[in-house]
């Protein structure tokens, strides 16, 4: 059986796919790897390249293609087929550093947990300068087997988690389809299926910062951000419905509630108008009902201000907010 099974989100990724799927022949473990390359409907040279890997490596690479269904079926057909004891998620224009993996799958071999967290890189595509490492590790000591529940609260992403296979399968996890920012639902359900977790020493993922116009830049926000909202709904559904562990429960808190202020952050951010002012409004009613707890911790200067006004005067203070803010550069790309 192989180590690790990884999931490759591919769609219309033909630019940087070999870049995604070359450092994997540079690693010494190519025979522990079970490589999916799930191409959503791709509609350009992604379905050629990725069968170039499948015949010249059959034993490591596989091509799943489906009809296009978003990032999240992806995770899903990648579930399903997984042969891996473990299962970790790739996106096709990010990559593993093969020095890492190679250590890491050593590691796996030893099943230290049903959780594994490891550190993950974020760098600049143009440059390719390191914005930051980000480790999700709240304290505990590198390569120790821990119960959750014995460990401070902490916030997982989904570039940072590797997950027993099984526990995804026999869990019969599955996340939203046709839907833009499930990364973090699908974090939070797997936790959910999880007792015991330890924290690697080496950063295997290496995160593209996003280019202008996709999911993570101010246009892509703004073209997607109700997508974002319907993870939430979904993400507090499954949290009133099918979370009862305060350990993960704790997760939740950590995760979810950034998530939450920060999609009132993109909503200030995004260009000022009707439409938007309504889902801004929508958006606070749903979190008032659904999640008090969240609501109630969540304060900034001008959500403080329309709250109190029932939002009048919005257009001023979400264009005063943006701008005060500057989390964005001039063309759209995201600073911080």
């Amino acid at each position: 059986m192989k180590v690790l099974s990884i999931s490759i989100a591919a769609y219309n990724v033909e630019s940087t796919l070999k870049e995604c799927l070359d450092p994997f022949l540079k690693s010494t473990v190519l025979d522990e790897l079970d490589i999916m390359i799930v191409d959503d409907g791709s509609g350009d040279h992604t379905t050629a390249i990725a069968q170039e890997y499948q015949e010249l490596y059959p034993d490591t690479f596989r091509l799943i293609k489906k009809k296009n269904g978003g990032w999240g079926s992806t995770v899903n057909s990648g579930i399903k087929e997984a042969r891996g004891v473990y299962f970790k998620q790739l996106d096709g224009d990010d990559y593993y550093e093969p020095e890492a993996l190679n250590k890491f799958i050593q590691y796996l071999k030893s099943e230290p947990s049903d959780l594994v967290i490891s550190p993950y890189i974020t760098y600049d595509s143009e440059t390719g300068k390191i914005i930051t490492t980000e480790d999700c590790n709240p304290g505990c000591d590198l390569l120790k087997k821990y119960l959750i529940k014995d460990i401070p609260e902490f916030a997982p992403f989904m570039h940072s988690l590797s997950i027993k296979t099984k526990l995804l399968q026999k869990g019969g996890v599955k996340v939203t389809e046709h839907c833009f920012y499930t990364d973090t639902e699908f974090v939070l359900k797997a936790c959910n299926q999880a007792d015991s977790i330890s924290f690697f020493d080496k950063p295997i993922y290496y995160y593209r910062r996003a280019a202008v116009g996709q999911s993570m830049s101010l246009s892509g926000f703004e073209k997607h951000y109700m997508e974002q909202y319907k993870v939430i709904e979904v993400s507090l559904d499954y949290l009133q419905k099918n979370v009862s562990r305060p350990e993960i429960k704790k997760i939740y808190d950590k995760l979810l509630l950034g998530t939450c202020f920060w999609q009132y952050l993109i909503m200030f951010y995004i260009s000022v108008s009707k439409e938007h002012k309504n889902n801004l409004i929508k958006y606070d009613l749903m979190l008032k009902e659904k999640a008090p707890f969240y609501y109630n911790q969540i304060h900034f200067k001008e959500l403080d201000i329309l709250r109190k006004t029932h939002f009048w005067g919005y257009s001023i203070l979400a264009s005063y907010k943006k701008k005060k803010d500057n989390r964005f550069t001039k063309d759209g790309k995201l600073t911080n």
